[in-house]
């Protein structure tokens, strides 16, 4: 019998008869916090989520990061402070280049998770120090500790589920060094130095690409601003032909790629970005609240069908619903999605709040849809 690996990637490559269920469990949102008694989201292991995962039928796909500098013996982020009170914990981090030394700076509040409130890169005039860390990680010559961990994720999981495996590999999110808004500004500061910066991460991906090809690894994770952060000219310029670039190698090296944007995605849906990029499996073709397309069907319709799509049950039913409601939300999700290859889950990764009985619902749904 195929395992569950197995039948997730065949299903996002061919489709089948039935649609398949997989919601987002994991991704530090909280949901395997709270089954496990915790309160911060942050602590919680690759372990503690396959118990939680367990409990559902469903076929899981495991997200796993890396970092993309971790090969570098040149340039080290160090630990300055950790403290955890019952209110937060705050973390930061410094590491030094010949240019000043960069600062981070992380807060985690209980239940809602963490998020940066001080970036590596603030502004156009710190960009040597970011330069001087690519210059420096492109010079090395070893990256087997990327086929290493792929390796050990996917013997982690043993055939359980599917691997993504996920950094900031879009060129222009400058691996993540400046915040979302800041990035959206950079090509307008200096156009010149933006191209030139996104060529030496795209040389930085290939070769994390290719030692991650050999490690047993499934998927790729692309991720991408909704419109509310970048505009469709943002798109068509510097993230859909450097998206493209990236995935073409990935598929070259037999890896496929999943897209996850949480947030409004017209006008570039119907401008057919997505389409353009390369996308194997792509999440979420979400209606009000948490996006903005007219409905599941309309954004079938403009989507490629050879991409396999995942969702799009709302955050906000699961959390406030019923498992009546949602139940007849996953038919009528069904319903739309047939002819099509589709993943019925979330539209986002599961949140703290989310009741346990609508998970069951959610998973029951897809069962019982069938029989």
């Amino acid at each position: 019998m195929a395992s569950k690996r197995e039948r997730f990637t065949d299903y996002v490559k061919n489709g089948g008869e039935r649609v398949i269920c997989s919601p987002q469990v994991g991704g530090g949102a909280g949901y395997v916090a709270k089954l496990h008694g915790r309160n911060f989201c942050s602590e919680v292991n690759h372990q503690e989520e396959m118990a939680v995962i367990s409990r559902y039928k469903m076929l899981p796909l495991y997200n796993c990061g890396i970092d993309p500098i971790a090969h570098c013996k040149e340039i080290k982020w160090e630990m300055d402070e950790h403290e955890k009170t019952a209110e937060q914990i705050e973390i930061t981090w410094h590491c030094d280049t010949p240019y000043g030394s960069m600062r981070r700076r992380l807060i985690e509040k209980p239940r809602v998770g963490g998020c940066y409130v001080i970036h590596a890169i603030g502004n156009a005039d710190e960009l040597d120090m970011f330069e001087y860390v690519l210059d420096t990680a492109l010079q090395e010559q070893d990256f087997s500790c990327y086929t290493e961990l792929g390796q050990k994720y996917s013997e982690q999981f043993n055939g359980d589920g599917a691997v993504s495996i996920a950094w900031c590999m879009q060129p222009y999110e400058m691996l993540g060094y400046p915040s979302t808004m800041t990035t959206a500004m950079l090509p307008y500061d200096d156009e010149t130095r933006f191209y030139r910066l996104m060529d030496k991460i795209l040389a930085l991906d290939y070769k994390i690409i290719d030692a991650l090809a050999k490690s047993g690894a499934d998927f790729l994770f692309l991720g991408g601003p909704g419109s509310e952060i970048a505009s469709p000219a943002y798109y068509d310029k510097y993230i859909v032909p450097y998206s493209k670039k990236v995935t073409d190698h990935a598929h070259s090296r037999g890896m496929m790629i999943y897209s996850h944007i949480c947030s409004p995605i017209e006008p570039m849906l119907s401008k057919g970005y997505y389409n353009r990029m390369g996308i194997d499996l792509f999440e979420t073709l979400s209606p009000f609240p948490e996006g903005n397309v007219t409905s599941i069907a309309d954004a079938l319709s403009k989507l490629d069908p050879a991409i396999c799509t995942r969702g799009n049950v709302s955050l906000s039913l699961l959390t406030k619903g019923t498992p009546e409601e949602i139940k007849r939300e996953v038919y009528s999700i069904i319903d739309a999605a047939k002819g099509r290859k589709h993943i019925i889950a979330a539209s986002d990764c599961l949140i703290y709040d989310v009741p346990e009985a609508n998970v069951f619902a959610l998973c029951e749904a897809v069962e019982e849809y069938y029989r």
